[in-house]
């Protein structure tokens, strides 16, 4: 009997479907073990030696997975297909002293479709160690920041809410988008713009600067003086001309910007949103979050787009990796109700439309200029502009909003009598507070992976420390404090440029470029002083050496 180590019940059911007999599949539902929660579990001083323990309440789930792994002939992890899927197997594997007998296999399930499980299966790999190294090593500094960070902030300020380090620099984030706020100091300029009327057709030019740029006034006599001048002067245009522009295809969406995009026009949140993306996955209609998808499914796509559209809508060599599509590009978005439906529809769109050429814009110009006499220009022009789509090209899936434009023919020297002469105030706005969508995608730029970044919001909403308003986030009082905490007392640790920095060694030790323990002593040697002292590992603790090897061997 081969087995088969999955993480939800679902999973195993739909594989047991498909291998049939000679396979046995059995859910390990998450994380079997962890670092203990009454201890630090690190070793600082031992090569950052962790203590891990079976997690609470999966006793008798870890005695049952055991059990199959001595009566199966072979193992097959099929966790998830990222880093933390990889070591979640790993922790699994380590606590069955029979595994080390056994023939030990990868099988990275990047969908779940019936064609996508039998080539996963027929391809197995091993265990990647540089994979798990990193998560590793991201686990290790988290509870080294945590237990200290949290033990100095009960202290200091007497709050018992825990954060873990993800949740710190989310919270540095926001209370540096709140100082800039406070900090901003409005500024108003003035433009100006005319409406003209040409054969029965209505148009508007805006007043520009000798540059080219919109003229912008600093007061307000200035403003008066130029509508002054422009309502006692005379208007002839002077060149016309018409070209055409590409607007790029967007690139395939990452997940960060998926969730971002689902909140923004289906108002969903982030956590809302990767539970969605999950059903999705089991379901089979998408790859898995995060995960980059395989060159099969972009040749699909071509495919697709070919049949359904024709050559002249399949954008050359086109060939996508995306960290979430359509399991079957096939399968085309149903418009009906529901979150699901609506969230499968975007990711379609976005994956179809990003195999197809650029759309092609005309642009229609005119530049007018204006004086007392054609003789006596002013040192200033106006230009007026229209866009017409050409070519609607990856608008054919995904269509623009934006209304065409058309200018009436203006023979060069015609003179034009102005309709309205408007001169308005344009005030620059702050920064707006950060929404759940934007606050994640902000902190997938220094490296954070969209499921921890909504965890991290998740954690300081549930503390107390952020508030929702109007879909805004705000920092409450205790939030406001514990962050100007951090940023005295731990600037550079919860900083997001150190993070940044912290997760690009994290990404290098998974692709084998890095030492965990180079990283960590790194870490140590700039941290450690302000993260000591440490709570001592309770003597009475025994456990087996820590050691990472390939599994094989463990």
């Amino acid at each position: 009997m081969k087995l088969v180590i999955v993480e939800t019940p679902s999973q195993a059911k739909k594989l047991t479907d498909i291998l049939g007999e000679g396979w046995r599949v059995e859910p390990c539902s998450g994380l079997v073990r962890d670092l203990p929660t009454d201890q630090l579990g690190v070793e600082v001083d031992n090569d950052f030696r962790p203590t891990f323990t079976v997690a609470p309440g999966k006793g008798n789930l870890v005695r049952r997975l055991m059990k199959a792994i001595r009566e199966s002939e072979a193992v097959y992890a099929a966790t998830a297909p990222n880093r933390e899927g990889e070591a979640l197997a790993w922790h699994l594997l380590a606590l069955s002293p029979a595994a080390k007998d056994k023939p030990i296999y990868r099988v990275l399930l990047h969908s779940l479709t019936l064609d996508a499980i039998r080539s996963a299966f027929a391809a197995p790999s091993p265990l990647d160690m540089n994979q798990i190294e990193a998560e590793m090593t991201e686990r290790i500094v988290d509870r080294l920041v945590g237990w200290s960070v949290n033990a100095a902030a009960r202290k200091t300020l007497g709050f018992k809410t825990a954060l873990s380090y993800n949740g710190m620099v989310a919270l540095r984030l926001l209370v540096e988008r709140d100082h800039a706020i406070a900090a901003f100091t409005p500024e108003t300029r003035w433009q100006a713009a005319v409406e003209f009327q040409f054969e029965g057709m209505t148009f508007t030019a805006q007043v520009l600067n000798t540059k080219g740029a919109p003229l912008a006034l600093k007061s307000k006599d200035q403003a008066d003086q130029l509508e002054a001048l422009l309502k006692t002067g005379q208007f002839w245009v002077d060149k016309t001309g018409q070209a055409l522009k590409s607007k790029p295809v967007p690139a395939a969406l990452t997940l960060s910007e998926l969730v971002e995009t689902a909140h923004r026009e289906l108002s969903l949140f982030p956590e809302r949103a990767l539970a969605l993306l999950h059903t999705l996955y089991e379901a089979g209609w998408v790859t898995f979050p995060g995960s980059k998808s395989p060159q099969s499914l972009s040749e699909m796509a071509q495919a697709f787009i070919r049949r359904e559209f024709g050559t002249e809508y399949l954008a050359p060599d086109a060939l996508v990796k995306a960290e979430i599509a359509p399991a079957d590009v096939n399968r085309e978005p149903e418009y009906l109700p529901g979150d699901g439906v609506a969230l499968y529809a975007l990711i379609w769109l976005e994956f179809i439309a990003a195999h197809m050429p650029p759309a092609q814009e005309r642009i229609m110009a005119a530049r007018i200029l204006a004086g007392a006499s054609k003789e006596k220009p002013y040192p200033l022009e106006l230009r007026a502009t229209a866009k017409l789509l050409y070519f609607d090209g990856w608008h054919r899936v995904v269509p623009t909003t934006a209304q065409d434009e058309v200018l009436p023919f203006l023979p060069e020297g015609t003179t034009l009598p102005p309709v309205t002469i408007t001169v308005e105030t344009v005030t620059h706005e702050p920064l707006d507070h950060f929404t759940e969508g934007t606050l994640a995608s902000v902190l997938a730029t220094i490296g954070m992976s969209a499921p921890s970044a909504a965890r991290a919001v998740e954690q300081l909403q549930a503390a107390g420390y952020v508030t929702a308003e109007d879909d805004l986030l705000t920092l409450s009082e205790s939030g406001r404090v514990i962050a100007d905490y951090l940023a005295v007392s731990f600037a550079d640790l919860t900083a997001p440029p150190y993070s940044a920095e912290l997760n690009a060694d994290i990404e290098r030790i998974a692709a084998g470029q890095r030492e965990r323990l180079n990283v960590l002593r790194a870490f140590w040697s700039r941290f450690g002083d302000a993260l000591r002292p440490a709570p001592v590992v309770r003597a009475a603790v025994e456990h087996k050496p820590i050691v990472l090897r390939p599994v094989e061997e463990v």
